[in-house]
């Protein structure tokens, strides 16, 4: 409801607010006198006062919706009788409690956005109470007051349960915008874990390649001292040292890029840990998404037997996030096979991950080639692109090399593809989970 009357005027807002009470209004029981009556408008009063006019003037809502209440049972009037005759004197008790409700709301109400819950119940049924009072007293103003004290107990009844109405509809509605807060807020961490991981990745391979750099730098650097040593024309000499400076400021520039993107993550995203199911949960979650937006009933089974805590969840999440991409790309062409399966389990010793799919599988002659660098059997009909083929290198890099563990493949060509993982325990439970 906030969202729907976000961009609309204050004007527009009091006016919707004054009408919508003022024919709610007409739906009532009559107590004590015909001209008092019971409704179920001084429901819809405060919640709509604070739902969607939070930042107008609660005095404001309330004047014109007393005046827009007197408009109403006066045109009602006229249409069954015939006549405004009389309706000024019959009706304006009624529009004196929504004014004497709006002073009293304002007057208790002054900071909407920090108010307690039991500071919002007595403020409800404040506010409800010595209104109706104000309206039963002028009602009964010309019969005396002694009248009044015999149903003071009759309208503080009607006041608590019509606030008790209120303030669990305005609980739910806090507790309804809390989860969708806690659900958006999940959503953001999650986008925001997979780009950390998918930045380190590219980190990964930014490093391999600058030691790459730092090799061609000093290949060139020794070429100009050997030939410094010959009678050669001196500018081979200096293209071959300026060769050796480009090259070493081409190094500056990519190492700077680098720590230049180590510190945007190290600032956005400062989780040390997390629970491996958690990773396994936002896998799942993500990769459902891929498969929506893909239109693929692929059917996914995560099983995680042994959950631990661990420092590695950027690095895990990159290694299974690629093997399970990589399944779903050999399913989706494929006449047969939709399930793609994850399990994991601790030994004494190991972490062991396993990522299979009962896809096309790969052919033998592909098989042994398929952790080297660049080499890709995958081919976008589309746009005639070749993947680059660092996924799966990638993966064996890092688990080998930085986990000190193994990776083996093994497949079945036309019945599925199983990756096994073994990791040492060591390199991936956290020391306070073991």
């Amino acid at each position: 409801m906030k969202k729907l009357f976000k961009e609309k005027s204050e004007k527009h807002i009091i006016l919707f607010i004054a009408l919508t009470v003022a024919l709610s209004s007409q739906l009532y029981i009559n107590a004590f006198a015909d001209s008092f009556r019971i409704s179920i408008a001084v429901i819809l009063l405060p919640l709509l006062i604070m739902l969607i006019g939070e930042n107008i003037s609660t005095v404001k809502i309330c004047f014109a919706t007393a005046i827009m209440v007197l408009a109403v049972r006066s045109t009602i009037h006229f249409i069954y009788n015939g006549s405004f005759s009389g309706t000024l004197q019959l009706y304006y008790p009624n529009a004196v409690f929504y004014i004497a409700y709006g002073l009293i709301f304002a007057i208790l109400y002054q900071n909407r956005h920090n108010i307690s819950y039991p500071n919002l119940f007595v403020l409800l049924i404040t506010s409800d109470f010595l209104a109706n009072i104000c309206e039963i007293c002028i009602t009964h103003s010309e019969t005396g007051f002694g009248s009044v004290s015999g149903i003071i107990l009759t309208l503080f009844a009607v006041a608590l349960v019509r606030s008790i109405i209120v303030w669990c509809i305005l609980a739910a509605e806090r507790q309804y915008t809390a989860l969708l807060k806690k659900e958006e807020h999940e959503k953001r961490y999650q986008r925001l874990f997979l780009m950390t991981t998918g930045l380190k990745n590219e980190i990964y391979f930014m490093k391999k390649n600058s030691e790459e750099i730092e090799r061609v730098m000093g290949t060139a650097y020794k070429l100009y001292e050997n030939l410094s040593d010959t009678a050669i024309a001196p500018e081979i000499k200096n293209m071959s040292l300026a060769l050796a400076k480009d090259v070493h400021e081409i190094k500056k520039d990519y190492i700077r890029i680098i720590k230049g993107i180590e510190n945007e993550i190290s600032e956005d995203y400062d989780e040390k840990q997390m629970k491996f199911s958690d990773l396994l949960r936002i896998l799942k979650d993500t990769t459902h998404h891929l498969l929506i937006s893909k239109d693929l009933n692929i059917n996914l089974v995560f099983n995680c037997k042994d959950d631990f805590v661990t420092n590695e969840h950027y690095e895990l999440m990159n290694i299974l996030k690629n093997l399970v991409t990589n399944a779903i790309e050999a399913i989706e062409n494929a006449e047969k096979g939709d399930t793609i399966t994850l399990e994991q389990a601790l030994t004494d010793d190991s972490c062991i991950l396993v990522v299979k799919d009962n896809g096309p599988g790969i052919s033998k002659r592909h098989l042994p080639n398929i952790f080297k660098m660049g080499y890709s059997t995958k081919f976008d009909y589309v746009t005639g692109n070749i993947y680059r083929g660092v996924g799966l290198f990638g993966v064996k890099g890092t688990i080998e090399e930085q986990f000190g563990g193994s990776i083996e493949a093994g497949s079945v060509f036309g019945d599925g593809t199983q990756f096994t993982i073994k990791i040492p325990k060591d390199a991936i439970v956290s020391q306070s989970d073991n």
